[in-house]
């Protein structure tokens, strides 16, 4: 079995008590959050980072002591199993630029909007601990 990894974020903003989260259209229609492969020698968080800024040219505060991982066979490649690492970050700038090639739209949607457009269940639950560790946290 081969393994393809990619890492992201659930990045988030606060506005009047509530929660806001970056959702990303990909130009294959699916909607989720920005991730992308990691290059050699690069760690998870870096590669996290690097393509949160290039798909949508935000910048986030990283919040610690979260990470998620979902793991989902590949259709299109046979034996392979994807692996998708996911961080908590608190935006620090919010001005989305979308990198055309790989992004339709980027926007900031409340939980409840967010969880209504997310195209797969596993990151429907993402979402939900995010939502959860944020409520139960203190920054």
């Amino acid at each position: 079995m081969d393994y393809i990894k990619s890492c992201g974020f659930i990045a988030f903003k606060q506005e009047n008590n509530e929660n806001y989260y970056l959702i990303i259209k990909s130009i294959n229609g699916d909607v989720g959050f920005p991730k992308g492969h990691t290059e050699v020698g690069e760690s998870e968080i870096v590669t996290a980072i690097r393509e949160l800024k290039e798909e949508t040219n935000v910048e986030v505060e990283v919040i610690h002591n979260f990470r998620e991982q979902i793991e989902y066979p590949l259709k299109r490649i046979p034996q392979t199993i994807k692996q998708s690492v996911y961080f908590l970050g608190r935006c620090i700038s919010d001005e989305i630029v979308c990198q055309a090639s790989e992004i339709k739209e980027a926007r900031f949607l409340s939980y409840n909007d967010a969880i209504s457009v997310l195209t797969f269940e596993e990151t429907k639950r993402i979402l939900s601990d995010a939502e959860r560790f944020i409520r139960n946290s203190i920054f």
